[in-house]
């Protein structure tokens, strides 16, 4: 789910840590930043949840009606969203952390939700290099078939899928 481990003690943690703070910070408003937060404020309505992003909107990899509907939520829950703020996460103090136009955050604990790049440099001197969007990420269609192959298939991290909506 997020940085913080998978294993089950790991998790145990980080739910007596959430169950124990009155102010959560979230940094990073990609995917799993943006669920945690979520999770955070319908299971624990009264905690403070804070979410630093050092981006221009939310889950950028998906088109900006995504971003704002994410972030329309998140607010109406009551999560204050910070925009272009990056964290300090190095030279925090203990309950204490400053953004990068030195903005001072008071939170009882983090979360460290920043993904990384999208490891396709690779693809560049390959027959991919002219599939990859600005991001680095392969173009696919609803299929998941790499653009202009009807043979050649791209899954995960790397696809640069637009929006996938499934109504039941």
């Amino acid at each position: 789910m997020y940085t913080h481990g998978n294993t089950c003690s790991s998790i145990q943690t980080d739910y007596e840590k959430i169950k124990e703070a009155k102010t959560i910070l979230i940094i990073g408003g990609g995917p799993v930043g943006v669920e945690l937060a979520g999770e955070i404020v319908v299971d624990f309505p009264d905690k403070k949840v804070i979410l630093a992003h050092g981006g221009s909107r939310l889950i950028e990899f998906l088109g900006p009606k995504a971003s704002e509907k994410a972030l329309g939520w998140l607010r109406k829950k009551n999560v204050e969203v910070l925009l272009n703020e990056r964290v300090d996460v190095d030279n925090r103090s203990e309950k204490t952390y400053r953004t990068s136009s030195g903005q001072t955050i008071e939170a009882d604990c983090d979360f460290l939700c920043v993904g990384r790049k999208v490891s396709s440099s690779w693809m560049q001197s390959s027959f991919l290099k002219e599939v990859l969007d600005e991001t680095g990420r392969v173009k696919v269609d609803e299929y998941l078939r790499v653009e202009g192959h009807t043979n050649v298939f791209a899954v995960g991290d790397v696809t640069a899928i637009k929006v996938f909506i499934m109504c039941l």
